[in-house]
Protein backbone atom coordinates (compact mmCIF):
# COMPACT_ATOMS: atom_id res chain seq x y z
CA UNK A 1 0.00 0.00 0.00
CA UNK A 2 0.78 3.48 0.19
CA UNK A 3 3.44 5.06 2.53
CA UNK A 4 3.05 8.70 4.20
CA UNK A 5 5.58 10.69 5.62
CA UNK A 6 5.52 14.27 6.96
CA UNK A 7 6.64 16.96 4.70
CA UNK A 8 7.34 18.99 7.42
CA UNK A 9 9.12 16.55 8.82
CA UNK A 10 11.37 15.62 5.52
CA UNK A 11 12.36 19.10 5.75
CA UNK A 12 13.61 19.03 9.39
CA UNK A 13 15.73 16.14 8.56
CA UNK A 14 17.05 17.27 5.13
CA UNK A 15 17.83 20.78 7.18
CA UNK A 16 19.95 18.81 10.36
CA UNK A 17 21.53 16.48 7.30
CA UNK A 18 22.91 19.33 5.42
CA UNK A 19 24.09 21.19 8.61
CA UNK A 20 25.69 17.84 9.43
CA UNK A 21 27.83 17.67 6.16
CA UNK A 22 28.83 20.99 6.42
CA UNK A 23 29.67 21.30 9.47
CA UNK A 24 32.36 18.40 8.63
CA UNK A 25 34.06 21.00 6.15
CA UNK A 26 37.67 22.04 7.25
CA UNK A 27 37.51 25.50 5.95
CA UNK A 28 40.89 26.54 4.23
CA UNK A 29 42.85 29.83 3.90
CA UNK A 30 43.26 32.14 0.96
CA UNK A 31 46.61 30.78 0.44
CA UNK A 32 45.44 27.57 0.60
CA UNK A 33 42.78 28.02 -2.08
CA UNK A 34 45.39 29.54 -4.58
CA UNK A 35 47.66 26.36 -4.06
CA UNK A 36 44.71 24.30 -4.49
CA UNK A 37 43.57 26.58 -7.47
CA UNK A 38 46.72 26.15 -9.81
CA UNK A 39 46.75 22.49 -9.48
CA UNK A 40 43.14 22.30 -10.39
CA UNK A 41 43.49 24.75 -13.07
CA UNK A 42 46.75 22.77 -14.13
CA UNK A 43 49.14 25.31 -13.78
CA UNK A 44 51.03 24.32 -10.64
CA UNK A 45 54.24 22.38 -12.15
CA UNK A 46 53.58 18.48 -12.47
CA UNK A 47 49.53 19.16 -13.01
CA UNK A 48 50.16 20.51 -16.70
CA UNK A 49 48.09 17.88 -18.94
CA UNK A 50 48.67 16.60 -22.47
CA UNK A 51 47.30 15.56 -25.82
CA UNK A 52 43.91 16.16 -27.58
CA UNK A 53 42.15 14.91 -24.10
CA UNK A 54 43.91 17.22 -22.41
CA UNK A 55 43.13 19.86 -24.74
CA UNK A 56 39.50 19.43 -24.47
CA UNK A 57 39.46 19.57 -20.50
CA UNK A 58 41.20 22.39 -20.29
CA UNK A 59 38.92 24.12 -22.60
CA UNK A 60 35.87 22.67 -21.10
CA UNK A 61 36.91 24.69 -17.85
CA UNK A 62 37.88 27.89 -18.92
CA UNK A 63 35.01 28.21 -21.73
CA UNK A 64 33.12 31.18 -20.98
CA UNK A 65 36.25 33.16 -19.70
CA UNK A 66 37.23 36.31 -22.07
CA UNK A 67 41.12 36.95 -22.53
CA UNK A 68 43.37 39.10 -24.80
CA UNK A 69 42.84 37.54 -28.18
CA UNK A 70 46.99 37.12 -28.17
CA UNK A 71 47.13 35.48 -24.90
CA UNK A 72 45.12 32.78 -25.18
CA UNK A 73 47.77 30.37 -26.79
CA UNK A 74 50.95 31.66 -25.54
CA UNK A 75 49.37 32.43 -21.88
CA UNK A 76 46.80 30.30 -20.92
CA UNK A 77 46.70 27.09 -22.90
CA UNK A 78 50.25 26.43 -23.25
CA UNK A 79 50.85 26.79 -19.40
CA UNK A 80 48.25 24.42 -19.13
CA UNK A 81 49.30 21.76 -21.71
CA UNK A 82 52.87 20.05 -21.72
CA UNK A 83 52.81 19.58 -25.25
CA UNK A 84 50.82 22.00 -26.70
CA UNK A 85 50.79 22.69 -30.25
CA UNK A 86 48.52 25.08 -32.29
CA UNK A 87 47.93 22.59 -34.82
CA UNK A 88 46.28 20.31 -32.79
CA UNK A 89 43.86 23.43 -31.71
CA UNK A 90 42.93 23.96 -35.20
CA UNK A 91 42.39 20.15 -36.02
CA UNK A 92 39.88 20.23 -33.02
CA UNK A 93 38.24 23.20 -34.78
CA UNK A 94 37.80 22.82 -37.68
CA UNK A 95 36.56 18.87 -37.15
CA UNK A 96 33.82 20.91 -35.00
CA UNK A 97 34.74 20.20 -31.28
CA UNK A 98 35.88 23.48 -30.24
CA UNK A 99 35.46 27.11 -31.43
CA UNK A 100 36.47 30.95 -30.39
CA UNK A 101 33.87 33.92 -30.28
CA UNK A 102 33.32 37.18 -28.76
CA UNK A 103 30.53 36.22 -26.52
CA UNK A 104 30.09 39.75 -24.39
CA UNK A 105 28.74 42.89 -25.48
CA UNK A 106 26.84 43.46 -28.94
CA UNK A 107 26.72 45.96 -31.38
CA UNK A 108 28.58 48.58 -28.73
CA UNK A 109 28.41 52.48 -29.95
CA UNK A 110 32.67 52.96 -29.65
CA UNK A 111 34.45 52.07 -33.22
CA UNK A 112 36.86 49.18 -32.73
CA UNK A 113 40.09 48.42 -33.99
CA UNK A 114 42.39 45.18 -35.03
CA UNK A 115 43.88 44.83 -31.50
CA UNK A 116 45.68 41.54 -29.90
CA UNK A 117 44.16 42.68 -26.77
CA UNK A 118 40.23 41.93 -28.17
CA UNK A 119 38.69 39.77 -25.67
CA UNK A 120 37.71 36.45 -26.98
CA UNK A 121 37.08 33.10 -25.86
CA UNK A 122 37.74 29.46 -26.38
CA UNK A 123 34.33 27.11 -26.01
CA UNK A 124 33.26 23.41 -26.76
CA UNK A 125 30.92 24.39 -30.06
CA UNK A 126 28.47 21.96 -28.27
CA UNK A 127 28.44 24.77 -25.22
CA UNK A 128 28.40 27.64 -27.40
CA UNK A 129 24.57 28.15 -27.69
CA UNK A 130 24.18 28.43 -23.93
CA UNK A 131 27.58 30.33 -22.65
CA UNK A 132 25.94 32.91 -24.97
CA UNK A 133 22.67 33.27 -23.76
CA UNK A 134 24.83 33.56 -20.53
CA UNK A 135 27.14 36.17 -21.45
CA UNK A 136 25.00 38.27 -23.54
CA UNK A 137 22.36 40.56 -23.58
CA UNK A 138 19.66 40.57 -26.03
CA UNK A 139 20.59 43.54 -28.33
CA UNK A 140 20.77 44.28 -32.07
CA UNK A 141 23.64 44.74 -33.62
CA UNK A 142 24.14 48.20 -35.15
CA UNK A 143 26.57 48.48 -38.52
CA UNK A 144 27.13 51.62 -40.00
CA UNK A 145 25.16 51.27 -43.89
CA UNK A 146 27.87 50.09 -46.43
CA UNK A 147 30.46 50.25 -44.08
CA UNK A 148 33.01 46.74 -44.83
CA UNK A 149 31.62 44.98 -41.64
CA UNK A 150 28.41 45.80 -43.00
CA UNK A 151 29.06 44.48 -46.38
CA UNK A 152 30.52 41.50 -45.19
CA UNK A 153 27.57 40.68 -42.90
CA UNK A 154 25.38 40.60 -44.97
CA UNK A 155 27.22 38.58 -47.23
CA UNK A 156 27.40 35.96 -44.59
CA UNK A 157 24.03 36.40 -44.13
CA UNK A 158 22.52 35.87 -47.37
CA UNK A 159 24.97 33.01 -48.70
CA UNK A 160 26.42 31.62 -45.61
CA UNK A 161 29.73 30.68 -44.46
CA UNK A 162 32.38 31.77 -47.16
CA UNK A 163 36.19 31.74 -46.98
CA UNK A 164 38.24 34.57 -46.62
CA UNK A 165 38.90 34.75 -50.13
CA UNK A 166 35.35 34.52 -51.46
CA UNK A 167 34.31 37.53 -49.36
CA UNK A 168 36.98 39.50 -50.99
CA UNK A 169 35.35 38.27 -54.55
CA UNK A 170 31.35 38.67 -53.41
CA UNK A 171 31.95 42.25 -51.63
CA UNK A 172 34.57 43.66 -54.01
CA UNK A 173 36.51 45.33 -50.86
CA UNK A 174 40.34 45.35 -50.56
CA UNK A 175 41.53 42.66 -48.40
CA UNK A 176 42.74 44.85 -46.32
CA UNK A 177 39.06 46.30 -45.86
CA UNK A 178 37.95 42.71 -45.71
CA UNK A 179 40.33 41.92 -42.51
CA UNK A 180 39.46 45.65 -40.81
CA UNK A 181 35.38 44.49 -41.27
CA UNK A 182 35.86 40.69 -39.86
CA UNK A 183 37.57 42.24 -37.46
CA UNK A 184 35.26 45.18 -36.53
CA UNK A 185 32.82 42.32 -36.70
CA UNK A 186 34.72 39.76 -34.27
CA UNK A 187 34.92 42.47 -31.77
CA UNK A 188 31.17 42.87 -32.07
CA UNK A 189 30.40 39.35 -31.21
CA UNK A 190 28.77 38.68 -34.35
CA UNK A 191 31.08 36.22 -36.18
CA UNK A 192 33.23 33.47 -35.90
CA UNK A 193 35.53 31.41 -37.93
CA UNK A 194 36.38 27.49 -37.81
CA UNK A 195 39.62 27.23 -36.89
CA UNK A 196 41.58 29.66 -34.29
CA UNK A 197 44.18 30.36 -37.33
CA UNK A 198 41.83 33.05 -38.41
CA UNK A 199 42.87 35.18 -35.27
CA UNK A 200 46.70 34.69 -36.27
CA UNK A 201 45.57 35.49 -39.64
CA UNK A 202 44.00 38.49 -38.54
CA UNK A 203 46.98 39.56 -36.48
CA UNK A 204 49.04 39.00 -39.20
CA UNK A 205 46.92 41.26 -41.83
CA UNK A 206 47.96 44.41 -39.28
CA UNK A 207 51.69 43.76 -40.13
CA UNK A 208 50.95 43.34 -43.54
CA UNK A 209 49.00 46.40 -43.92
CA UNK A 210 52.82 48.59 -43.58
CA UNK A 211 53.98 46.83 -46.56
CA UNK A 212 53.90 47.97 -50.23
CA UNK A 213 51.47 46.12 -52.11
CA UNK A 214 52.22 44.26 -55.35
CA UNK A 215 49.99 45.14 -58.93
CA UNK A 216 47.08 42.56 -59.30
CA UNK A 217 47.86 39.82 -62.03
CA UNK A 218 44.26 40.00 -63.89
CA UNK A 219 42.48 36.46 -62.85
CA UNK A 220 45.32 34.85 -61.82
CA UNK A 221 46.71 35.73 -57.79
CA UNK A 222 49.30 33.59 -58.01
CA UNK A 223 50.28 32.78 -54.49
CA UNK A 224 47.94 34.41 -51.56
CA UNK A 225 49.56 36.16 -48.93
CA UNK A 226 47.14 34.94 -46.79
CA UNK A 227 48.19 31.19 -45.64
CA UNK A 228 44.83 28.72 -45.48
CA UNK A 229 43.78 26.85 -42.36
CA UNK A 230 41.59 29.23 -40.83
CA UNK A 231 38.31 27.53 -42.74
CA UNK A 232 35.22 29.46 -43.56
CA UNK A 233 33.70 32.63 -41.84
CA UNK A 234 30.15 32.70 -40.37
CA UNK A 235 27.72 34.30 -37.95
CA UNK A 236 27.37 33.90 -34.74
CA UNK A 237 24.40 32.41 -33.18
CA UNK A 238 22.46 34.73 -31.24
CA UNK A 239 21.86 32.02 -28.47
CA UNK A 240 19.52 29.55 -27.59
CA UNK A 241 16.24 29.72 -25.68
CA UNK A 242 16.56 28.01 -22.13
CA UNK A 243 14.30 27.50 -19.20
CA UNK A 244 15.78 30.09 -16.62
CA UNK A 245 16.46 27.58 -14.28
CA UNK A 246 18.59 24.85 -16.23
CA UNK A 247 20.46 28.25 -17.58
CA UNK A 248 21.50 29.06 -14.13
CA UNK A 249 22.38 25.28 -13.54
CA UNK A 250 24.62 24.98 -16.84
CA UNK A 251 26.92 28.40 -15.52
CA UNK A 252 26.46 27.11 -11.67
CA UNK A 253 28.27 23.92 -12.89
CA UNK A 254 30.53 25.57 -15.01
CA UNK A 255 31.82 27.79 -12.27
CA UNK A 256 32.06 24.73 -10.62
CA UNK A 257 34.38 23.25 -13.28
CA UNK A 258 36.62 26.34 -13.17
CA UNK A 259 36.64 27.65 -9.69
CA UNK A 260 36.32 24.01 -7.84
CA UNK A 261 35.01 26.24 -4.93
CA UNK A 262 32.25 29.03 -5.86
CA UNK A 263 31.34 31.80 -3.50
CA UNK A 264 30.21 35.87 -4.73
CA UNK A 265 33.82 37.29 -4.88
CA UNK A 266 34.60 34.87 -8.01
CA UNK A 267 31.50 35.47 -9.29
CA UNK A 268 31.17 38.81 -9.08
CA UNK A 269 34.52 38.69 -11.87
CA UNK A 270 32.39 36.73 -14.58
CA UNK A 271 31.10 38.49 -17.03
CA UNK A 272 27.41 37.06 -16.78
CA UNK A 273 23.84 38.14 -17.47
CA UNK A 274 22.60 35.70 -15.49
CA UNK A 275 22.40 36.96 -12.04
CA UNK A 276 23.81 36.39 -9.49
CA UNK A 277 20.83 34.71 -6.84
CA UNK A 278 19.71 32.59 -10.03
CA UNK A 279 22.94 31.09 -9.40
CA UNK A 280 22.65 30.81 -6.07
CA UNK A 281 19.16 29.20 -6.04
CA UNK A 282 20.88 26.51 -8.34
CA UNK A 283 23.80 26.09 -6.32
CA UNK A 284 20.92 25.75 -3.56
CA UNK A 285 18.99 23.23 -5.66
CA UNK A 286 22.25 20.72 -6.71
CA UNK A 287 23.01 20.64 -3.14
CA UNK A 288 20.03 19.61 -2.29
CA UNK A 289 20.13 17.09 -4.63
CA UNK A 290 23.59 15.82 -3.49
CA UNK A 291 25.32 16.70 -6.05
CA UNK A 292 27.76 19.06 -4.90
CA UNK A 293 28.91 20.58 -1.23
CA UNK A 294 28.00 23.89 0.61
CA UNK A 295 29.50 24.64 3.95
CA UNK A 296 32.85 27.39 4.63
CA UNK A 297 35.36 25.92 2.64
CA UNK A 298 37.74 28.95 2.06
CA UNK A 299 37.87 31.91 5.36
CA UNK A 300 37.73 35.33 4.89
CA UNK A 301 34.68 35.50 2.37
CA UNK A 302 30.97 36.21 3.41
CA UNK A 303 28.15 34.43 1.57
CA UNK A 304 27.57 30.64 1.07
CA UNK A 305 29.81 28.47 -0.92
CA UNK A 306 29.72 25.76 -2.66
CA UNK A 307 32.58 23.29 -4.24
CA UNK A 308 32.08 20.08 -6.01
CA UNK A 309 32.93 16.65 -4.29
CA UNK A 310 36.07 16.12 -5.95
CA UNK A 311 37.41 19.41 -5.53
CA UNK A 312 36.31 19.28 -1.30
CA UNK A 313 38.93 16.58 -1.37
CA UNK A 314 41.72 18.22 -3.25
CA UNK A 315 41.26 21.73 -1.36
CA UNK A 316 41.71 19.52 1.80
CA UNK A 317 44.40 17.64 0.81
CA UNK A 318 46.40 20.83 -0.20
CA UNK A 319 45.50 22.25 3.07
CA UNK A 320 47.02 20.05 5.02
CA UNK A 321 50.44 19.85 2.64
CA UNK A 322 53.67 21.56 4.01
CA UNK A 323 54.88 24.97 1.86
CA UNK A 324 57.66 24.02 -0.27
CA UNK A 325 58.20 26.95 -2.48
CA UNK A 326 56.16 25.99 -5.42
CA UNK A 327 56.44 28.99 -7.87
CA UNK A 328 53.66 29.65 -11.17
CA UNK A 329 54.07 32.38 -13.34
CA UNK A 330 50.76 33.12 -14.64
CA UNK A 331 49.41 35.28 -17.60
CA UNK A 332 47.75 38.36 -15.71
CA UNK A 333 44.70 38.17 -18.24
CA UNK A 334 43.90 34.11 -17.00
CA UNK A 335 41.59 33.27 -14.89
CA UNK A 336 43.72 32.35 -11.68
CA UNK A 337 45.18 36.39 -11.64
CA UNK A 338 43.09 36.68 -8.20
CA UNK A 339 45.45 39.36 -7.31
CA UNK A 340 43.20 41.23 -4.95
CA UNK A 341 40.39 39.12 -5.19
CA UNK A 342 41.85 36.20 -3.43
CA UNK A 343 45.51 37.10 -2.12
CA UNK A 344 46.01 40.58 -0.35
CA UNK A 345 47.54 43.58 -2.25
CA UNK A 346 46.36 45.58 -5.11
CA UNK A 347 44.98 44.00 -8.34
CA UNK A 348 46.95 43.55 -11.08
CA UNK A 349 45.52 44.82 -14.07
CA UNK A 350 45.07 42.08 -17.10
CA UNK A 351 47.16 43.05 -19.67
CA UNK A 352 48.52 40.16 -22.20
CA UNK A 353 52.10 41.12 -21.85
CA UNK A 354 52.38 41.21 -17.71
CA UNK A 355 52.95 37.57 -16.11
CA UNK A 356 52.82 37.47 -12.12
CA UNK A 357 55.38 35.00 -10.40
CA UNK A 358 53.10 33.16 -7.34
CA UNK A 359 55.43 31.71 -4.46
CA UNK A 360 52.94 29.11 -2.69
CA UNK A 361 50.29 30.79 -3.83
CA UNK A 362 51.07 34.22 -2.76
CA UNK A 363 52.55 36.82 -5.86
CA UNK A 364 55.57 37.14 -5.41
CA UNK A 365 57.25 39.37 -8.39
CA UNK A 366 55.10 41.05 -11.41
CA UNK A 367 57.57 41.02 -14.80
CA UNK A 368 56.22 43.10 -18.02
CA UNK A 369 57.92 42.32 -20.90
CA UNK A 370 56.85 42.38 -24.43
CA UNK A 371 54.17 40.90 -26.32
CA UNK A 372 54.13 36.96 -25.78
CA UNK A 373 55.02 35.27 -29.05
CA UNK A 374 52.36 34.09 -31.64
CA UNK A 375 51.74 30.78 -32.17
CA UNK A 376 51.30 29.44 -35.88
CA UNK A 377 50.44 26.36 -36.98
CA UNK A 378 51.52 26.92 -40.67
CA UNK A 379 54.83 27.40 -42.25
CA UNK A 380 55.69 30.16 -44.55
Amino acid sequence: GPYWSSRRLLARMHRASQRHRRGRVETATAQNYMSFLFEWQHLAPGSQLCGVSGLSAVVAQLQGWHAAAAAWEPGLLSSRLSDYRGEVLDQRSLAGEITWARLIGRGEATKPTTSKATPITVTQRGDLGWLTTALRSRGELELGSDTPAHLIHEQLITTGARFHHELIEATGLRPAEVEAGLWDLVWRGAVHADSFHAVRSLFAARDRSTEPSRPRRGLRRGRSARHGGEGRWTVLPSGIEADRDELAEAVAEQLLARWGVVFHALVAREQLVVPWREVLWALRRLEARGVILGGRFVSGFSGEQYASPEAAQHLDRVRSLDRTGVVVAVNACDPANLTGVITPGERIAAKRNTTIRFVDGLPNQVICGQDPPIFDSVAP
